[in-house]
């Protein structure tokens, strides 16, 4: 193997070795041995209910605009 190739495949490694470190973090957010845990399932919740909110007044400033045409 030439010293190029190897260089790629460390390159490589280092970039997965990146991705996985920071998928690590964000699941450890939801790990229960982490003291400051998420519970997944409240957060969806929670994260369903802004959105909807967030559709709502989107909705109504686009209604705001139209009328002022």
């Amino acid at each position: 193997m030439d010293i190029e190739k190897i260089k790629h495949q460390i390159e490589e490694a280092k970039i997965k070795y990146v991705s996985y470190s920071t998928l690590l973090d964000e699941i450890w957010v939801y790990h229960p041995s982490n003291p400051d845990f998420i519970n997944p399932i409240r957060m969806y919740e929670e994260l369903k209910t802004k959105l909807a909110a967030l559709e709502h007044e989107i909705n109504s400033l686009e209604r705001e605009i139209n009328s002022l045409y």
